[in-house]
């Protein structure tokens, strides 16, 4: 984890990728039990500055453990706490990612509000609820904040932020996920114009309302030269999907896996000099499973990738590749 993150940061080359867990947690719990409501990998491009931020749907159809069963991706989280939702996402995506950090909702609103807040568009829809998730928020947390008078362009302060991340009874967790990246969008966007000064603090007051395999040390290369990197792209996964009960549960039904995930691979890595990947045999079992409980299958290449051009074009992000 350490060393490798560290190993990392003095080379100044080759990819950073890290899993960003977010849980709903009314008591600051962020271990076994917890409900991951953002499911994150975010992937730095060390070399190049470029940043990818790929959330995975909190209802993907995954194997959520070693002895095989199926259930919503974000059930590993509850079931496993941290090292069973890494596991899970390196199951699922065939990845291999050692470095994980957690939040509580609590330490975002924190880390925004030292920012000075943000500024972005509320729909008339997000607007009908996001005041009584700010009430909620406020309750659980016990940090100020007020309610939202109008629809439109708001700036909004941590919880407020945070509330907007919440939302979810006017759409689908797809759309939750998208306000989700717009939220760190933003704020990264932010922090880029801060000082080391208040990145250092919002370090010092975020890290240790974490569970993290990740230290200071190796996080302040980062916040010295951040103005080195630059959002590049920000995804849902699986990219081509559709939704399917099975069990009388809603799941989101990647098509297919394996497809998805070879997309994903060339995504994040495929830039890089001699690339290549091969799904591995259990990759390939997953698909193959999933295709099977879902009556979903029909193998597809997937060429483009639907990148949040909306969400990407209001923060200027540089959509390249």
């Amino acid at each position: 984890g350490s060393y490798f993150a560290f190993h990392y940061v003095n080379n100044q080359t080759g990819y950073y990728t890290v899993a960003v867990f977010g849980v709903d947690s009314r008591d600051g719990n962020v271990d076994v039990g917890a409900l991951a409501d953002v499911n994150m990998i975010v992937n730095i491009d060390r070399g190049g500055g470029e940043i990818q931020l790929v959330s995975v749907y909190r209802d993907m159809y995954s194997m959520i453990d070693e002895e095989g069963n199926f259930h919503k991706f974000n059930q590993a989280y509850v079931k496993g706490g941290p090292s069973g939702a890494l596991k899970a996402l390196n199951r699922n995506l065939d990845l291999n990612i050692t470095d994980y950090i957690t939040v509580n909702w609590k330490a975002v609103i924190d880390a925004i509000n030292i920012l000075g807040g943000v500024d972005l568009e509320v729909t008339e829809d997000e607007f009908k609820y996001i005041n009584s998730f700010i009430t909620e928020t406020v309750e659980e947390t016990g940090i100020g904040s007020f309610q939202l008078e109008h629809a439109g362009m708001n700036h909004l302060d941590g919880v407020q932020a945070v509330a907007y991340a919440r939302l979810r009874l006017m759409d689908t967790d797809f759309n939750r996920t998208e306000r989700q990246r717009k939220v760190v969008s933003l704020a990264f966007e932010k922090a880029k114009h801060a000082n080391f000064a208040t990145l250092y603090s919002i370090l010092t007051a975020v890290l240790p309302q974490t569970s993290t395999n990740v230290g200071i040390d190796d996080l302040i290369p980062f916040a010295k030269d951040i103005s080195k990197y630059h959002l590049s792209q920000t995804a849902g996964f699986p990219f081509e999907k559709d939704t399917k009960k099975i069990h009388k549960r809603d799941y989101v039904i990647p098509l297919t896996l394996r497809t998805n995930v070879i997309a994903l691979h060339e995504m994040l890595y495929g830039k890089t000099e001699g690339y290549t990947y091969t799904p591995s045999e259990l990759l390939n079992t997953i698909s193959n499973t999933i295709v099977e409980d879902s009556g979903m299958g029909g193998e597809k290449e997937i060429t483009e990738i639907s990148v949040d051009e909306n969400l990407n074009e209001a923060i200027g992000v540089r959509s390249e590749g």
